[in-house]
């Protein structure tokens, strides 16, 4: 009798246990505000979000990054175009140059919360701008590059 009590016991435990399965960058999705202000927003692959809408502000559950598509949209270089590899990555991110740029790059990396949390100046090495993040944790950030007449946004995610 004593057994069967730790084997219950035991199975009862694990059958509780959480695993991450999946994690995913939204793409899509579509935001829409209710007549008592609330927002709900969905993406696709992710549950619905509510919270908030006061002023522009939302305030809502969820990882959706639709304030990074804006910035990742708004890269003002058209003459210059920029590959980020690999991505995901594990500890070293690329940014590939289609010109050389000659002028100091400044690399700024933002949490999905908005938070800077790497800050670097770099000059590129034939055309290629190497990054070191071994310090980051498993996680999406947002990247801004910035030199004279060029600013690049991208989404990179770490493994």
């Amino acid at each position: 009798m004593k057994h069967i009590v730790w084997i219950i016991l035991a199975l009862t435990i694990n059958s509780y246990s959480q695993d991450l399965h999946h994690q995913m960058l939204s793409s899509q999705g579509k935001s829409t505000i209710l007549s008592n202000g609330m927002m709900v927003s969905q993406t696709i692959g992710q549950q619905s979000a509510i919270g908030n809408h006061t002023n522009g502000v939302t305030v809502g559950q969820g990882f959706q990054q639709s304030h990074w598509a804006k910035y990742v949209k708004s890269n003002t270089s058209v003459n210059i175009a920029t590959t980020t590899y690999p991505n995901p990555f594990i500890t070293t991110v690329n940014f590939q140059f289609s010109q050389p740029i000659k002028e100091t790059i400044e690399i700024a990396v933002f949490d999905i919360r908005g938070r800077l949390i790497f800050q670097d100046k770099k000059r590129a090495t034939d055309s290629v701008l190497t990054v070191e993040l071994p310090q980051l944790a498993s996680s999406n950030y947002l990247v801004r590059l910035t030199a004279p007449n060029y600013t690049y946004y991208s989404q990179i995610l770490k493994q």
